[in-house]
């Protein structure tokens, strides 16, 4: 467990430092950068684990790293360019439900009633945030389709979280998440070339910065830890996890960017937050009760 909190302190500061990164270059080719930064420094020694690797692995892998990197990425860094760094980690903080509601209608693991509620409070504060950006001064808009985008993001995140983990029982996390990194940068470029609306780059110190903490520290090092801790916490409990993220988050986007948050924005990452942290205490509460 410890890994996977460890990750999820930095992937935390992840939407941080792209907001100053996206004042620099287009988001996708943000994206592109990115992996390609990584797949450079692991290169060296991702070529003796690419001679190892049973062929049956091959196919699963790639469209791994396109869903887990490319497909998240890229929809969530795209939906962070339309709506606040709070309310895009806000939506972050829905994921442990969707783990588990998409462990509940695809993998046979069945959600419990106070998922349900947890989930109906959580959509609820998702709506009063939203409502509540209206409000909000510059540098704190909400917007629908940013937000829309970034929850895309952690659906497409959540749903192939047990495949990823079934997965790494066949090989190591390291060699996972090292190969899915190299194999993600080249299978990025046709997306990039379609989807990038600007090709100009703004140089600057702070996006130079901010794209080399989000290509070493957000990428490499915290995947490695998050994929380190998969084969050791049920699929469930690393879910409910990610309940750590959009709090630290928040408040960095507050400190750091300065984003205004209106009383009502507030009220509605207080409850999202609220539900998926209750979801994470009943299993235990759940429990003892039955003892």
């Amino acid at each position: 467990m410890f890994y996977q909190i460890a990750a999820m302190l930095i992937w935390s500061s992840a939407f941080i430092a792209a907001k100053f990164a996206e004042t620099m270059l287009d988001p996708i080719l943000l994206v592109q950068f990115r992996l390609l930064i990584v797949a450079i420094i692991l290169l060296p020694i991702g070529i003796p684990m690419f001679r190892k690797l049973p062929k049956s692995a091959w196919k699963p892998l790639i469209w791994l790293s396109f869903l887990n990197y490319i497909a998240v990425l890229i929809l969530q860094f795209k939906g962070l360019q339309y709506t606040s760094a709070s309310s895009a980690l806000t939506m972050l903080g829905l994921e442990p439900l969707l783990v588990v509601f998409i462990g509940h209608f695809f993998f046979d693991d069945k959600a419990r009633r106070y998922h349900w509620i947890c989930g109906v409070l959580a959509f609820i504060g998702v709506f009063t945030l939203i409502l509540g950006g209206q409000h909000a001064g510059k540098g704190g808009e909400i917007s629908l389709l940013g937000c829309a985008m970034v929850l895309s993001g952690g659906i497409v995140f959540s749903a192939i979280l047990r495949p990823t983990q079934k997965f790494m029982r066949q090989i190591p996390a390291s060699t996972y998440t090292t190969l899915s990194f190299i194999i993600a940068a080249p299978l990025c470029l046709p997306f990039t070339a379609v989807l990038t609306k600007s090709w100009h780059i703004a140089w600057s110190w702070q996006g130079i910065l901010g794209m080399a903490y989000l290509s070493i520290g957000c990428s490499w090092l915290a995947y490695w830890l998050w994929n380190k801790g998969m084969d050791r916490v049920p699929a469930n409990l690393t879910g409910l996890l990610i309940t750590l993220e959009p709090v630290f988050g928040i408040l960095m986007a507050v400190v750091l960017l300065r984003e205004p948050i209106s009383a009502l924005s507030w009220l509605g990452i207080a409850i999202v937050i609220s539900a998926t942290v209750l979801a994470s205490m009943m299993p235990r509460i759940y429990n003892r009760a039955r003892k």
